[in-house]
């Protein structure tokens, strides 16, 4: 699994930035937590294939597959950092070792990925590692995890944390957006005029 990791902190400030995925886009607050997002499933294939990138650079020929597939990585890893979306569907997770404060506070938190399609399982685990499903407790919405009416966020022990499962992405390749689509292409032509750079 992939993971990424780091210290939120600030006072009641956007921690998210355009040009940077993944990350929450909650409201932080006078304090630290800590919070991880990792790759569970990781997408399957590529948002633009090898033949769409080799029919739009005119190659008929298959001595630079590799170069080309490369280039398509590199240029859909970029799409998604600056657009902070995830093009093909995977599952993510989130881990908070204490509630964040914009979902204490609004009973509402914005996910890391988006598009948010599903919320596979929010889980409560101990510090023995022993998770208990606490899915019932949140809903949906708008790519934010939504504490739903009478229900409240339980206590996490010394040692514990949360783990947020859930699923984000357009979808299939053939989801994905056109224009999305052809902005790879264009980035994957640039670098390879570049010379594979």
């Amino acid at each position: 699994m992939t993971e990424r990791a780091g210290l939120r902190r600030g006072a009641l400030r956007s921690s998210h930035r355009p040009g940077r995925w993944p990350g929450p886009d909650v409201t932080q607050y006078d304090g630290i937590f800590e919070m991880t997002l990792t790759v569970v499933t990781p997408p399957d294939g590529e948002a633009v294939s090898l033949s769409s990138a080799k029919s739009y650079l005119r190659l008929g020929h298959d001595g630079e597959d590799d170069l080309v597939a490369s280039l398509i990585a590199g240029a859909v890893a970029a799409v998604e950092e600056a657009a902070g979306l995830c093009l093909l569907s995977r599952t993510l997770r989130e881990t908070f070792f204490a509630w964040p404060q914009g979902l204490v506070r609004t009973s509402q938190l914005k996910l890391g990925g988006r598009p948010v399609t599903s919320l596979v399982r929010v889980g409560l685990v101990d510090a023995e590692g022993v998770s208990t499903d606490i899915s019932g407790r949140f809903g949906l919405e708008d790519d934010r995890i939504c504490l739903r009416p009478g229900s409240w966020l339980p206590r996490i022990l010394p040692g514990g944390r949360v783990e947020i499962d859930f699923i984000a992405g357009f979808g299939a390749a053939d989801d994905v957006p056109d224009d999305l689509k052809l902005a790879i292409l264009i980035m994957v032509e640039a670098a390879y005029r570049r010379g594979g750079s």
